[in-house]
């Protein structure tokens, strides 16, 4: 028993250095891909727009050519392996995915690097149960503790990521699952840390907010609103899946279609280009004026579904914490409007909180992540509440989680 522990141990930790080392390198590669794009061409309107085609272009080519289960989030992806023993996790898929991110998401596509992350750690734990030849069982435990580990180093939010593998991927508490988890998204985040800072995601200080006054009120409005939402923006998902799946061209040209229009949006409208981490970013400083949030709101909530639609290799999570920060403020705002007197920062990321619970039917992650990710444990009691409402209010509206509903629909539309 003593050696099967040890022996899971140095798997995990394995797990651990390799997720976090390619998470690393991904995030950097996607920033500074974007960053050269933005710098260079984003003034030369059809430069630009050469540029956000051809990076969708050339990221589907990548997908369809060498690996055709990289496209997507990656998430249902590792569900349906998972539920298979691991059986179609290839090796290849780390490097294609990877490629393929950095191409699509760092010339612009509104689509989040979470997603493709999860199946990066997910290949990783592949690879490394390869290397000790495990059986399909023990793998398994070093996909999902990849893919936790994945989640914790992107965030720089371990204690989620291992909420995600439970309530998400396996859906079970085991601890035979949890101890390899824990360590590698320790391991992973850790090395995320080193490289990368210590820093939350979001670099704000939240005030610290009780349930007291007005913010109880505010808190099941919010609740209620991003629930109806989230449940709005997973159907908006599938009418894109549906509307790309009838297109008669080749798929790896659909996420070329995909980088034009968010091109010629992003021209007018460059903060729902990529994953939107800058966006959020301003909106927690205060520098968005609430019509602009608004539109930003709006066009965030068409394009993420019109490029994820499309099979580019990108994912919905970060988009969604971004959508439901600024369905946070805009409600913050119309109740100090009404007399509320509430912090529109703190809101927002009650919003994002309720956005991700209500689309990914995952309250406690949503919870856990967001305090991890703006380090606003002091506002964990409306976050929890406005978690609650979303993930209730989507119950109500008989709304499955996305990722399992994702993972059903590539079954039937791709035989996977």
């Amino acid at each position: 028993m003593e050696k099967g522990f040890t022996r899971i141990f140095w798997q995990a930790l394995c797990v651990g250095l390799l997720t976090g080392l390619v998470i690393v390198l991904f995030r950097l590669g996607i920033e500074n891909m974007f960053e050269f794009v933005m710098v260079h061409f984003y003034a030369a309107p059809l430069l630009f727009l050469l540029i956000t085609t051809l990076g969708g272009l050339a990221a589907g080519f990548v997908v369809y050519k060498f690996a055709p289960e990289t496209s997507g989030s990656g998430i249902p992806y590792v569900k349906i392996s998972l539920l298979k023993s691991g059986r179609l996790i290839r090796v290849r898929t780390i490097f294609v995915k990877f490629i393929a991110g950095v191409l699509g998401i760092g010339t612009g596509l509104s689509l989040g690097r979470e997603g493709p992350s999860v199946q990066l750690g997910a290949g990783a734990g592949s690879f490394i149960g390869k290397i000790f030849k495990l059986d399909e069982h023990n793998r398994d435990k070093l996909i999902a503790s990849g893919a936790g580990a994945a989640i914790g180093a992107t965030f720089n939010a371990p204690i989620a990521g291992t909420l995600f593998v439970l309530e998400e991927l396996i859906h079970r508490f085991t601890p035979s699952m949890l101890f390899p988890t824990l360590v590698a998204t320790v391991v992973s985040a850790s090395v995320a840390r080193h490289f990368l800072g210590a820093n939350t995601s979001f670099n704000t200080a939240l005030p610290h907010i009780t349930m007291e006054g007005s913010i109880l009120p505010v808190c099941i409005v919010l609740g209620i609103l991003a629930g109806v939402f989230g449940v709005l923006f997973s159907k908006t998902i599938f009418f894109f899946n549906n509307f790309y799946s009838r297109i008669k061209i080749p798929n790896y040209i659909k996420p070329a279609l995909a980088g034009f229009l968010t091109g010629l949006a992003g021209l007018f409208l460059p903060y729902i280009l990529s994953s939107g981490n800058g966006s959020v970013e301003m909106l927690f400083k205060g520098e968005l004026p609430i019509v602009l949030v608004c539109t930003i709101f709006c066009a965030k909530f068409i394009i993420t579904p019109l490029c994820f639609g499309s099979g580019a290799a990108g994912g919905i999570f970060l988009p969604m914490l971004m959508l439901g920060s600024f369905l946070g403020y805009i409600t913050g705002f119309g109740a100090n409007l009404l007399g509320a007197e509430v912090n529109l920062v703190a809101i927002s990321s009650l919003g994002m909180a309720g956005f991700l619970a209500s689309v990914s039917r995952t309250p406690l992650t949503a919870v856990v992540m967001v305090f991890e990710m703006t380090g606003g444990y002091e506002c964990i009691l409306p976050l929890m509440l406005t978690a609650a409402i979303a993930d209730m209010v989507a119950e109500k509206m008989k709304h499955k989680p996305i990722y399992t509903e994702l993972a059903a629909w590539q079954i039937v539309h791709k035989g996977k």
